[in-house]
């Protein structure tokens, strides 16, 4: 946060410096034009002439400089993108990873933010059985592919992610039994449809879910701890 808003700040300055340079430019040549008998005067004595000439020749190369330095900015701000995706999404599925979801799970921390949340935790059964019989790189096929299954039936319902290793989060904000229910046909629909193109290496799940309204969890780790009980008690 604090980086973006030294960037503000400082494209900020550059765009003021940028303007007022190419103001001074504007007037300067404004008047040359407009006053001729300036032009004559300036021409007719050698040392001003050479003054002006190496004023004007300074800001031109300050405009130059202040255009680099936003070209710098951009290439900056791309490579910050750029960190960004690679510090908060997950490398092997391309949705949020553990410090992706930290941030969504940091914004429910009052009790009236934690009222209607349900949260849906996933894993995929039988990735141990796949990694065993066909491989690790296998097993990672499968991972990539249930994100972007998972990402295709959450993303209308909440935020999903890959909350570390083999465990999967769907975030519902204002959730009720039949929005669960909707988000579990969506990805059961979707798991379905892979099985039945991928018949050597299907996707097995198993999964566990709390609704806030009817849990009453007051903090937001302690639901996760919650669902992550409820997961694997029922294995």
């Amino acid at each position: 946060m604090q980086g973006k808003k030294f960037v503000k700040s400082f494209r900020l300055a550059k765009i003021i410096q940028f303007g007022i340079l190419l103001a001074i430019e504007i007037v300067f040549f404004l008047i040359l034009l407009c006053n001729p008998s300036v032009t004559r005067a300036l021409y007719s004595n050698l040392p001003l002439f050479l003054l002006c000439a190496i004023v004007w020749i300074l800001m031109i190369f300050q405009l130059i400089c202040l255009i680099y330095d936003f070209c710098k900015l951009r290439s900056f701000a791309l490579e910050s993108h750029e960190l960004n995706k690679v510090a908060y999404l997950d490398e092997l599925t391309g949705i949020p990873n553990r410090h992706g979801l930290d941030v969504i799970f940091r914004t429910y921390d009052t009790p009236q933010s934690m009222d209607h949340v349900g949260c849906c935790m996933i894993t995929i059964d039988n990735l141990t059985e796949i990694n065993e019989r066909l491989g690790r790189q296998t097993g990672d096929n499968l991972i990539h592919d249930f994100g972007s299954i998972l990402e295709k039936a959450g993303d209308a319902f909440g935020t999903v992610g890959r909350n570390g290793g083999n465990d999967f989060l769907c975030i519902i904000n204002q959730c009720t039994a039949e929005t669960l229910k909707q988000f579990d046909d969506a990805l059961t629909a979707g798991t379905d449809a892979y099985n039945r193109e991928h018949p050597d290496t299907p996707i097995r799940l198993r999964s566990a879910s709390i609704i806030n309204s009817e849990a009453h969890i007051t903090a937001f780790p302690e639901l996760l701890i919650v669902t992550y009980n409820k997961l694997y008690e029922e294995a």
